[in-house]
């Protein structure tokens, strides 16, 4: 791929936010395993490696949601009735839910100042980030549900629920 063309396609919002999308779901959900994994062997470098992809991964929401609010006129106008419906559903919910993720990241982020500062709550912390996540992953799963209906047809089993246009 020519270089050029690479950074035009990164300059598109829709491109990125297709790019990046799956990070708040799939990495997230691969962070939560290697978190789950070093609580139970009970070691805190191990244990500071899942928190700290977790709080990447968490992160990377950020953009994610930026990038899919600068893409929505441009690819609203693009769809038809039914993908406009599940593309206003999806922005629904991320805009509704998508605190969740800076909100996992700082909480991270204090589990790991938290157990530098006291051993003994080392566990505590990462077991309250483990279930933080837990809720994070069934928000990203919504909301990404809702995202693969748009263009996606042949997922649409149901109609999308009204909501307010943007």
């Amino acid at each position: 791929m020519d270089l050029d063309l690479a950074l035009e396609l990164l300059e598109d919002p829709a491109y990125r936010h297709v790019l990046l999308n799956h990070l708040p779901l799939t990495a997230l959900g691969v962070a939560w395993v290697v978190l789950a994994w070093a609580a139970i062997e009970n070691r805190w470098r191990s244990i500071v490696l899942g928190l700290v992809l977790v709080a990447l991964c968490a992160g990377a929401a950020i953009p994610v949601m930026e990038s899919g609010g600068d893409a929505y006129p441009f690819v609203f106008d693009r769809l038809d009735g039914t993908g406009q419906a599940w593309l206003d559903r999806h922005t629904e919910l991320a805009d509704r839910w998508g605190f969740v993720f800076p909100v996992l990241a700082v909480v991270t982020l204090a589990a790991i100042a938290l157990g530098h500062a006291r051993a003994s709550l080392r566990r505590i912390a990462s077991a309250a980030v483990l279930v933080a996540t837990l809720f994070a992953l069934a928000v990203a799963v919504t909301i990404a549900e809702a995202g693969g209906m748009i263009r996606h047809d042949e997922f649409r089993l149901v109609d999308p629920p009204p909501t307010e246009s943007r």
